[in-house]
């Protein structure tokens, strides 16, 4: 009983942690994202290219594209708060939304299937230094998913047990 005890209060803290972290690596996402765009646009975009008419729809077409962009990350951001903070909140026994779970597990398969993009990059020798990095950042990502997800499962049978008996 008491060894259940001490099981629980460590899953509790594993949760915490992790749902702080997921909130965390939420911002890495949305910072990753508008670094990638900025790079992206700096690349891609030549307004000189367009006569004085096709400007103006240029920018327009960019700035809606800009929006789009921005409205995508903020959905994501809101994702990992989400499931953040209502981990957070289960840990410490406070009244939560159930949904964080599922909403761990799908983010959680997401980020595994993303790590896959990381083998074209690895072909890029000149920036194998920042796709190595992002590869450790987003691993890290996975694993804390992954102590959210199990932690919550292990409280949860734990608890079960426990009311069983």
């Amino acid at each position: 009983m008491d060894n259940d005890k001490v099981k629980l209060r460590r899953y509790e803290d594993d949760l915490n942690v992790g749902g702080v972290g997921v909130v965390i690596l939420g911002a890495w996402d949305v910072l990753k994202v508008i670094m990638h765009m900025i790079i992206e646009a700096k690349n891609d975009i030549n307004l000189d290219e367009f006569a004085n008419e096709d400007k103006t729809l240029a920018v327009v077409m960019i700035a809606a594209i800009i929006a789009v962009i921005l409205l995508f990350v903020l959905l994501i951001f809101k994702l990992h708060w989400y499931i953040g903070i209502n981990a957070s909140k289960a840990a410490k026994g406070e009244a939560y939304k159930k949904g964080y779970y599922t909403g761990a597990v799908i983010l959680l398969v997401l980020s595994v299937l993303g790590m896959f993009t990381y083998i074209d990059e690895l072909k890029d020798l000149a920036n194998i230094e920042t796709t190595i990095a992002s590869f450790i950042v987003d691993l890290t990502s996975v694993y804390i998913l992954w102590a959210v997800v199990s932690s919550t499962r292990k409280i949860r049978e734990l608890k079960l047990l426990h009311t069983q008996e």
